[in-house]
């Protein structure tokens, strides 16, 4: 078959294996690493997750965010981490996609359980430089340190 789909039964399996990890989210991908012109990956994302801010550098790479199932911040910072914007995406209302133009520091914030996301970046995707890690934000290890981070930007923000 010349078709790759996420089903429902797809998205089910994923959420329960976000609601299972340590990092509250779970990752399917559709890209073989090193080789694919173009990274595609589903993203489970519980509320309590921690995504690092980050960008998207080797090479400049637009990030393409289709939110399936839930709801989904999608914050925007300064080069200081400062918050510059954010925008709440719900799954079927408008806008639908949204994209990230190359070397914007982001992150993602689940507003729902089991939040669907499917991203797309131009590959191909090699683990250690897809995107740099803001030295700004704690990293995800410091549990303590990432807490304390998320409930700050819901709360600047008003994401409760």
């Amino acid at each position: 078959m010349g078709f790759k789909l996420i089903t429902e039964e797809l998205i089910t399996t994923m959420a329960a294996a976000a609601k299972n990890s340590s990092r509250r989210r779970s990752l399917y991908t559709f890209h073989e690493a090193n080789t694919d012109k173009v990274h595609r990956l589903l993203n489970i994302i519980q509320p309590d997750s921690y995504l690092r801010p980050h960008k998207h550098t080797t090479p400049d790479k637009v990030e393409v965010v289709v939110l399936l199932k839930g709801e989904l911040a999608v914050v925007e910072f300064a080069e200081d981490g400062r918050v510059m914007t954010n925008i709440v995406l719900s799954a079927g209302q408008a806008p639908y996609v949204l994209e990230i133009e190359p070397n914007t520091w982001h992150t993602f914030i689940a507003l729902e359980s089991d939040t669907a996301v499917y991203l797309v970046t131009e590959g191909p995707w090699y683990p250690a430089s897809h995107k740099v890690l803001a030295d700004w934000s704690p990293e995800e290890t410091d549990i303590a340190g990432a807490e304390k981070y998320l409930a700050g930007l819901r709360q600047e923000l008003m994401l409760y």
